[in-house]
């Protein structure tokens, strides 16, 4: 006989982006807050709970769960984020600078992409804790960071109790928008009612070109891997075959991640609307370097160098000797020939010599 089973899972957007607005660091409003001292351990507590019931006002523990962290980002005194090179270099990252996001909605797909690429690389987490009789997961003596906090699922009391994933930063920041450390967060308090066994649901992965006029530059399929709970459930291959899409059923109550193999010069970004997650890739041309004016030609030059003119050696040392501004050395100003000096010179001499001979005869 099948039993009786209980779910519902709670839109936690909301509070979510509650959670992100207490502990992520909005870089605009970081000057009006004191440095941070990054050289002290960080500590966090995220407290999973749920309701009894949904018209309940009494609070039951999500115990005995794992949860796994993975930071992905240094922070610095003043708190601005540095993302680690294993994440910065993800091809569909949704911002290029995670320190300008002002949208909750950016910090859920980041969340999104980042978990994709941590379960498509097998990424080791860089804490799990299990949670204790309280729904508490206590991490201490963890570095300070941006942290993302993997998804969270549990099957009991006739319900499958279900945390989406979302990113955390420690220190966190308080009601009077000042830094703390240990950080502590209610994750989020899931409802529950009796109903029915868990009903299969439809799910809907699809691919959105954003490349027009660079079409045949679009690969003619691409991969994507689906991952439950943050564990690979399946590769699939999306192409025009199949409208570049795929749909699938599972049990309700799952916590879904996408991930697509990027290739090429395009950029991808991911949007969860309900059940259906839509990729858009976008295509990047590249660069076209601005055209250099045409600069005007040169003369050709001679292939020897125009030398001075065949001496008697007599003279020789007079040539050898000429300082270098005057030799053939240094080039000429516009205009200014230098092979006739040599030759004045020598008719000087010889001038000078004729006189000194007159001079002698009378």
């Amino acid at each position: 006989m099948n039993k009786k089973f209980a779910w519902r899972k709670l839109n936690i957007s909301a509070l979510l982006a509650m959670v992100l607005v207490i502990t992520l660091c909005l870089p605009m409003q970081v000057n009006a807050r004191g440095l941070i001292d990054t050289t002290q351990p960080g500590d966090m507590t995220l407290q999973y709970t749920s309701y009894e019931a949904e018209n309940s006002d009494k609070i039951i523990p999500i115990t005995g769960v794992k949860v796994s962290i993975y930071k992905v980002a240094d922070i610095s005194p003043n708190g601005e984020f540095k993302l680690w090179n294993t994440y910065a270099n993800i091809g569909n990252f949704p911002v290029t600078d995670i320190n300008k996001i002002n949208d909750q909605k950016i910090w859920k797909q980041i969340a999104s992409v980042i978990g994709g690429f941590i379960y498509q690389n097998n990424i080791w987490p860089s804490a799990s804790i299990t949670t204790d009789n309280e729904g508490n997961a206590h991490f201490s003596g963890i570095d300070m960071g941006l942290y993302y906090v993997g998804p969270v699922v549990k099957n009991a009391n006739d319900c499958i109790y279900s945390f989406d994933p979302f990113m955390i930063s420690v220190p966190g920041l308080d009601e009077n928008d000042e830094w703390v450390n240990p950080v502590n967060v209610l994750v989020a308090k899931v409802k529950c009612k009796i109903t029915m066994l868990p009903k299969e649901v439809s799910y809907e992965v699809l691919k959105v070109w954003n490349d027009a006029g660079y079409e045949s530059a679009r690969p003619s399929s691409i991969t994507v891997t689906l991952y439950c709970d943050g564990a690979k459930y399946k590769t699939v291959t999306l192409s025009a075959a199949n409208n570049w899409r795929y749909s699938w059923k599972y049990m309700e109550g799952h916590s879904w991640t996408v991930s697509e193999q990027v290739t090429g010069r395009y950029t991808v970004s991911l949007e969860q609307g309900g059940n259906t997650f839509r990729i858009t890739n976008t295509y990047n041309p590249p660069e076209t370097p601005p055209e250099t004016p045409e600069t005007p030609g040169t003369p050709d030059t001679p292939s020897e160098t125009p030398g001075l003119p065949s001496l008697p050696e007599v003279l020789g040392a007079v040539r050898d000797n000429l300082p270098a501004v005057l030799g053939a050395r240094r080039l000429p100003q516009t205009g200014q020939l230098w092979w006739p000096l040599p030759v004045l010179v020598i008719v000087g001499i010889l001038l000078i010599v004729r006189g000194i001979r007159k001079s002698r005869e009378n």
